[in-house]
């Protein structure tokens, strides 16, 4: 059986209480198979702000799973069992050897969403998944999990290729353009890309935006953003400024990338 480690102290009260009690589920439901569980996103990076954050939480088995285990699981942890303290939980379940080599296309064993305050979302296909999500969420991982069961991330998930994360960047950039072009997420995201590109340092979107912030001659569309994703008022972020940062972004990515490849 894998040992079991506390969350740092960094962590939510709140936040680590209900990773503890999740890590417990499924402890009780995978047993041996169980090598690690790990608290990833703005929990794991001191970003986590009640009533806004989601919780975040991956796991790695030692093997496949059958359905009915993936189902007992989800049945486990849904909100409505197990109440979330945050938006919701995103938890993504991966078979050791899925991320014990790197890959562009990560294959989990089960994606669920649950929460108040979040889509109910259960699927065992990677292939209906955007793959750009995993790859970023795994190379964060790697550097910054909080384990709740086993050893060290790093122990267990393989390092990508900084050239194969660039890429999944680059993909979340657009995916954020096209999605939500105006949103005050589209530019913290592009905020925490553009660090990503420039210095390879993972943090919250919001250091993203201090980081970028310094380096831009008007960060005015910077401090709309952080202002209306705080529910102050101010500005309407405006297209054509919010495309343009996206696509120094981008154009800082493919750089990057161009640097990464022999």
């Amino acid at each position: 059986m894998s040992h079991t480690q506390e969350p740092e102290v960094h962590v939510a009260p709140e936040v680590a209480r209900y990773a503890g009690e999740v890590a417990s589920r499924l402890r009780a439901l995978l047993g041996d198979e169980l090598l690690g569980a790990y608290l990833i996103g703005s929990g794991s990076l001191g970003g986590y702000e009640p009533g806004r954050s989601d919780i975040d939480i991956i796991a790695i088995c030692a093997h496949r799973q059958e359905v009915r285990v993936k189902q007992a699981i989800a049945e486990a942890l849904d909100h409505r069992v197990l109440a979330c303290p945050a938006r919701g939980l995103e938890f993504v379940l991966y078979p050791k050897d899925a991320v014990a080599t790197p890959t562009r296309s990560p294959r989990f064993e089960m994606n669920f969403n649950t929460g108040a305050h979040m889509n109910y979302r259960l699927g065992f296909d990677p292939a209906d998944e955007a793959a750009h999500w995993f790859v970023i969420d795994l190379d964060i991982a790697r550097g910054h999990a909080v384990p709740l069961v086993g050893p060290p991330a790093s122990e267990l998930l393989a390092a990508a290729p900084r050239a194969w994360v660039l890429d999944a960047v680059r993909d979340s950039l657009t995916w954020h353009a096209r999605e939500e072009p105006v949103s005050p997420n589209n530019v913290l995201n592009a905020c925490r890309a553009w660090r990503y590109a420039e210095e390879c340092v993972w943090g919250t979107k919001v250091a993203g935006a201090t980081w970028a912030r310094a380096r831009l001659a008007d960060p005015s569309l910077i401090e709309a953003a952080i202002a209306k994703r705080n529910g102050q008022p101010g500005p309407a972020l405006e297209q054509d400024a919010v495309r343009a940062l996206v696509q120094r972004v981008l154009d800082a990515v493919e750089r990057a990338s161009r640097r990464s490849h022999p």
